[in-house]
């Protein structure tokens, strides 16, 4: 929320320099130009989202790794281990998609190149650290989007007694899902059903 509140204030603020006001009969010399605040700003929000891709990727690999859940096959596979992957391969996109994010989240705040004859000698670099941001926050639904495929996957892969001990909204999840997205049974291109729940994702409070 404070990301929001910074972003707002500053587009809705003068940002001119200098600043004219003949009511004031003055000319107000400010730096009000400066993106320091947003830089900031976007700096915090790509680390926090960065830390849930991060979260996201640990929960998915708990989904697909027997050994930790103790519970569902290997990847998720509906079929024959070695012949099919299940989930696999999106557990590779996944995982170097949230590496990706935590190169990514380096501060872009305290970067500062002078520029025009040192005149600009301390710079924001809030455009950089912005454009950086909206790439984290794109991946970030990636990895959020696998993961909750494998939610899907696995929650197929329970038995009627145990589905039906589920809370509503996960179930309703599952049902949102399934409409646009069928189960992984066959080894085939998943980007497209990846890209339908970003969009699933996007449009829903969920």
């Amino acid at each position: 929320m404070a990301a929001i509140a910074v972003t707002e204030n500053e587009l809705n603020s003068t940002n001119d320099n200098p600043v004219v006001m003949p009511e004031a009969d003055n000319v107000f010399h400010g730096g009000n130009f400066h993106g320091d605040y947003i830089s900031l700003e976007m700096d915090k929000l790509k680390l926090a989202i960065s830390k849930l891709s991060v979260l996201a990727e640990r929960q998915l690999n708990f989904l697909l790794n027997k050994k930790l859940n103790r519970k569902f096959p290997p990847f998720l596979n509906k079929k024959k281990l070695g012949f099919n992957f299940g989930l696999q391969g999106m557990q590779f996109l996944a995982t170097s998609t949230t590496a990706e994010n935590q190169s990514l989240s380096n501060s872009v705040y305290v970067h500062s190149i002078s520029n025009n004859n040192d005149n600009q000698d301390v710079v924001s670099m809030g455009t950089n650290s912005a454009i950086i941001a909206r790439k984290v926050i794109d991946n970030s639904y990636e990895v959020v989007a696998v993961l909750t495929l494998a939610v899907c996957q696995a929650i197929d892969l329970l038995s009627t007694e145990e589905s039906q001990k589920l809370c509503k909204n996960t179930l309703s999840l599952h049902g949102l899902i399934r409409k646009q997205v069928a189960v992984v049974e066959d080894d085939v291109p998943q980007f497209e059903n990846i890209r339908k729940v970003i969009d699933i994702l996007k449009e829903n409070e969920l």
